[in-house]
């Protein structure tokens, strides 16, 4: 009983002291439109930094709120505190310590046993948010981030920023109907002065990235199963692509759809933005965040500037996570293969793997097919070609060919079989059945192809802006 009190007494505290910081808070909103573009490297770089709030095992909070409330900037309070703490990433801050949290932490590149209180967490963001009937949408973000600092002790005396990762697109927008980018108008009704940060990778790595995290995790390239097959082939022929049915058609749409919207944003949002590739965090990282401190007013930690520098996640060495990392993405029996874990865990800081990876986990027929289906991204960012002989290929030829972790092989089943005598058998189902699926995926990628849903990506204003870019070296050859 007294250990209760003096906690909800510590917990008073520092929701009146929150109270007094609150109004000079602004807005890091990072916008990793695409995804892989490296949004949990970017949070752990600012893990630590005493005048921002973040937390490394947190994203997609806009997104989150929208979906679940709408547009309405004031909330009932009891109502979003219950969200944010039960069904919102800050839940893996928040909760008690269990095997499901555990394990999302470890994945994330964390340590589950990081040490914080977690209760204190919990009682501060009650004490703010639950101090009267509704809240304001600002205060509930800033409130979850606050608690989140005052359960790891941090001192938030010269606190300025929060930081948010997020995605434009929500989860009930589909691919085709594009994506409303709700996200940028909440997040700068809330913070008019915010800090949009547009994290950008190449498009050819997203695609490797995603696509190889993703066929290993359905299990094949259209997630079928014999329970499934009728439903996703008509799926695939109504070009209905989902996340977890069918990969290179869904992430192939999916890359245009946000690029289309991020880029729509930095046309009506322009003065908030500035553009931040992954490539040059990792290949000039001092120089780029020197750029990125001066546009944030902030400064610059001396842990930057160490040869050694790794980011840290909720104050421990990070990991790294990513689709080749067996931490983050676990099957290591699928299609394609994952790194070995010295390397994994050798590119969580800033380094020339990362940048260069792609390159050997593509064929050329798939470089020269996102190069042509991305050609304006490309340009504008800055990245060459790198399709070699494969130049002359046109987007016909490159889909009539097969592409990585498609293709099964008697390996491949029999690696199954090893597994579960149940995996071997969807594994040889995939094998009689996928060359239905392979033609249906085609011809549904080339109606879209010749409608046009991969043109104009940019809206027509492809050109050198180096202003927007928070680089030194705004071109890197790949």
């Amino acid at each position: 009983m007294a250990q209760k009190s003096v906690i909800s007494g510590q917990a008073a505290r520092l929701a009146e002291n929150f109270q007094t910081l609150n109004s000079r808070l602004n807005l890091i909103f990072v916008f990793d439109h695409v995804g892989r573009s490296g949004n949990g490297f970017v949070l752990g770089i600012f893990d630590q930094h005493p005048q921002v709030a973040t937390s490394h095992w947190v994203h997609y909070v806009y997104s989150y709120l929208i979906t679940e409330f709408g547009d309405d900037p004031e909330l009932d309070s009891e109502r979003a505190c219950e969200f944010i703490m039960r069904n919102s990433y800050f839940r893996y801050v928040f909760s008690d310590l269990d095997d499901e949290i555990a394990a999302h932490i470890y994945k994330a590149g964390g340590d589950p046993d990081t040490q914080y209180d977690r209760r204190l967490c919990r009682d501060v963001f009650r004490a703010i948010v639950l101090a009267g009937p509704v809240i304001s949408r600002r205060d509930l973000v800033a409130a979850a981030y606050y608690a989140t600092l005052a359960g790891m002790g941090r001192d938030t005396a010269e606190l300025r920023y929060i930081m948010v990762a997020d995605s434009v697109s929500l989860r009930t927008e589909h691919v085709l109907q594009g994506f409303s980018g709700k996200v940028m108008q909440a997040a700068l009704h809330d913070f008019p002065q915010m800090k949009a940060v547009s994290l950008v990778r190449d498009p050819r790595a997203m695609f490797a990235s995603n696509r190889h995290q993703f066929v290993n995790v359905l299990g094949n390239m259209y997630a079928v199963t014999p329970a499934s097959a009728c439903r996703r082939l008509r799926e695939l022929w109504r070009c209905d692509f989902r996340m977890y049915s069918t990969v290179w058609p869904f992430w192939l749409t999916y890359g245009a759809a946000t690029t289309r919207c991020i880029y729509r944003l930095r046309r009506q949002y322009g003065a908030y933005f500035r553009v931040l590739r992954n490539e040059d965090l990792n290949l000039h990282f001092v120089p780029t965040m020197e750029r990125v401190a001066g546009w944030l007013g902030i400064d610059m930690l001396p842990q930057w500037h160490a040869a050694s520098y790794v980011p840290t996640s909720m104050g421990m060495p990070w990991k790294g996570t990513g689709a080749y990392n067996s931490r983050y993405q676990p099957r290591t029996n699928g299609m394609l293969a994952n790194d070995p874990q010295h390397v994994a865990e050798g590119s969580a800081g800033p380094n020339s793997h990362v940048t260069t990876r792609w390159r050997s986990k593509l064929a050329p027929h798939e470089i020269r097919l996102l190069e042509l289906l991305f050609a304006e991204e490309l340009e504008e960012l800055g990245y060459d070609s790198a399709c070699g002989k494969a130049a002359r290929l046109s987007v016909r030829s490159c889909l009539l060919r097969p592409f990585r972790g498609e293709l099964p092989s008697a390996s491949w089943i029999v690696r199954g079989l090893r597994e579960s005598l149940a995996e071997g058998g969807r594994r040889l189902f995939y094998a009689v059945v996928f060359p239905v699926y392979y033609a249906v995926a085609r011809v549904a990628v080339w109606r879209l192809y010749r409608k046009g849903f991969f043109s104009d990506i940019s809206g027509g204003e492809v050109r050198e802006r180096l202003s927007l870019f928070l680089s030194p070296v705004h071109r890197t050859k790949p």
